[in-house]
């Protein structure tokens, strides 16, 4: 498993293009999806390309990591926590509009590899050094059908929010005196 970046404080870093890495690592692993440079079948998109039609040519199935928002909070003893959302989508194509089997075939794969996909995220997370994976709570995961009838695909997209500490004190190397 590949290691997250560094902060200055040499704490775990809670960054998306450490959890991008993981997810990419997690297709070239995954059987179904068989990543590889030559035929990609992980990308980085957001849930309006699913419903607009994707800027890139996708194999199928997908992985896809979409961008996340980041909300900060704190307690009442001032301690600080950045929680990030994160998502992404498994999606798959069919054929043709009419044939329901193969719409409900690509909905169950796209479940099957989500959730495995969930599994070893929840396997890892007691190993993992990023710490998206390493805050990962089976239940704060979400995931919901979704499906593009222009385009001819469906999938599942799963949401979670991990949260991590967040550091109050400056790096004073970015500042002038």
């Amino acid at each position: 498993m590949r290691e997250c970046e560094q902060d200055y404080r040499g704490d775990l870093h809670n960054s998306p293009q450490a959890f991008s890495r993981y997810l990419q690592d997690l297709a070239a692993r995954h059987k179904s999806l068989n990543h590889t440079p030559e035929e990609p079948h992980f990308f980085r998109g957001e849930l309006e390309e699913f419903y607009t039609g994707f800027r890139d040519r996708v194999n199928f199935p997908a992985l896809i990591q979409e961008g996340g928002e980041v909300r900060f909070t704190s307690d009442n003893a001032d301690n600080a926590f950045k929680e990030r959302e994160s998502s992404f989508m498994v999606v798959q194509s069919y054929p043709d509009d009419n044939d329901y089997d193969a719409v409900y075939e690509a909905f169950d794969l796209c479940e099957r590899i989500g959730d495995e996909i969930i599994r070893r995220m929840n396997l890892d997370k007691y190993e993992a050094a990023c710490m998206v994976v390493k805050e990962f709570r089976l239940d704060e995961v979400t995931a919901i059908p979704i499906q593009n009838v222009r385009e001819r695909y469906a999938g599942m997209r799963y949401t979670f929010t991990t949260s991590a500490p967040f550091w109050n004190e400056i790096d004073t190397r970015n500042w002038r005196p």
